[in-house]
């Protein structure tokens, strides 16, 4: 091969990449999806914790039925305690049964939830003996019935609609004796309850008096400005006014209210209102707010419409629910297909204690009554009786105060319920 023919070869060759760089160049159509990908969160920590679906999800209440006897837990962190203790019992001979009636027993637990629980999740609820396979309806209520002959606790799940169950079987004898010794009223454990029986579901609370302690707090801040990271895909090009109150990329918007206390998230531009399932819903919920470990306090389960997928935490403090005026104890979400469309969340959260004074509470045979005889109120639309924690922010000393009351759920809404000078006096519990 002569040097013409090499320097020809060359040039061939040189043309040819030329061409195929050109074509390269003019049909390449870069991919700017990961801009506008709302599932992309940075890695953020605003100073809370990550939580397991497990530790969001209790019962609102226990309650120990002994022939005609009710009884609860004297302080709620005890509840707390037995529900994970049940959680680690072993549960045998699984069913599922198209059964409506609940065994009746002279000797039961029941605990009810505060929302419709997808029967799926027992399996990171309990532990089972194998592998199952839940089906897919709901339920809000389980019962642990006694047989006294077998010594031995029969495990029951109704469905919300009440024609299907779920049943197991825990066997060992000193988990009945340990149940039994639960029954009696006026342990160190167990106290008497009370029973409110005019709607369509029994409602059962503390009987007597309570002494809890009304205390203050340093109210803790979180910086607004980490959930930048945390919610917007591309946080190089969100950009704040003039107060750094509101937030966008141009398409999302986060909004900081109540004087720094409150963050309300909304994605507006969804395509689509698709809903997801309630298992769906619990689990996306709880992995994006542990993506930027957002559990600042104990949150549990509150409330769900999975129809509207929306899905609502309360804050507790010591087993108790706390309530406020100003969405400052609840975390909420709303989801469409698999990207959020609204978050709203507190900037605060309780730090360390202040001060802290004892307040004794009206005895729930005395709420009981009242209600009863209130003349504004509608028996049948009172879904819940519960002592909770009014949370107030104290502007001029930075804290938070925590102050012990009866609440009822009323029509959907938690209510504080006072009583003056005979009248009744309801005020919103604030979700």
């Amino acid at each position: 091969m002569n040097y013409e023919t090499v320097k020809s070869f060359i040039l061939v060759l040189l043309v040819g990449l030329s061409v195929l760089l050109s074509f390269l160049l003019w049909t390449y159509q870069p991919k700017y999806d990961f801009l506008h990908d709302t599932s992309y969160v940075n890695e953020v920590d605003v100073g809370g914790a990550e939580k397991t679906k497990n530790e969001v999800i209790e019962p609102r209440s226990i309650v120990f039925h002994q022939h005609d006897s009710i009884a609860g837990f004297r302080k709620p962190v005890q509840q707390q305690r037995f529900f994970k203790e049940l959680a680690s019992w072993v549960l045998y001979d699984y069913e599922e049964l198209n059964e409506e009636e609940v065994p009746e027993a002279d000797q039961m637990v029941e605990m009810k939830f505060p929302a419709n629980i997808p029967v799926e999740l027992i399996t990171n609820l309990f532990t089972f003996d194998e592998e199952i396979t839940p089906p897919n309806w709901s339920f809000h209520k389980i019962y642990l019935t006694l047989d006294a002959e077998e010594q031995l606790a029969h495990f029951i799940i109704p469905s919300t609609n009440g024609r299907k169950q779920v049943r197991a079987t825990i066997d060992k004898s000193e988990t009945y004796y340990y149940l039994m010794s639960h029954m009696e009223q006026d342990t160190e454990i167990t106290e008497p309850f009370a029973v409110f029986d005019e709607g369509d579901e029994p409602i059962y609370f503390p009987k007597n008096k309570k002494e809890l302690a009304e205390k203050t707090f340093i109210a803790n801040i979180i910086e607004p400005e980490s959930f930048v990271n945390a919610l917007f895909a591309t946080p190089s090009i969100v950009t704040s006014n003039v107060s750094e109150s509101y937030f966008t990329d141009g398409q999302r918007g986060m909004e900081v209210v109540q004087d720094g206390r409150r963050l309300e998230y909304i994605n507006p531009i969804q395509a689509s209102d698709n809903h997801l399932e309630a298992i769906e819903l619990i689990e996306k919920s709880v992995s994006h707010i542990n993506e930027h470990k957002g559990w600042t306090n104990d949150f549990f389960l509150d409330r769900m419409d999975a129809d509207a997928s929306k899905i609502l935490y309360r804050m507790y403090y010591e087993g108790y629910p706390t309530f406020d005026n100003y969405r400052l104890t609840t975390i909420k979400e709303e989801w469409r297909d698999d990207e959020l469309y609204q978050y709203i969340r507190p900037l605060i959260s309780v730090g360390n204690l202040l001060n802290s004074t004892k307040k004794t509470l009206r005895s729930g045979e005395d709420i009981a009554a009242e209600i009863t005889n209130s003349t504004i109120l509608e028996h049948d639309s009172i879904e819940d009786i519960q002592i909770g924690y009014t949370m107030e922010y104290v502007d001029d000393a930075y804290s938070l105060k925590l102050e012990p009351a009866w609440y009822i759920l009323y029509k959907g809404d938690w209510i504080k319920f006072d009583s003056v000078y005979g009248q009744d006096s309801a005020r919103k519990g604030g979700d």
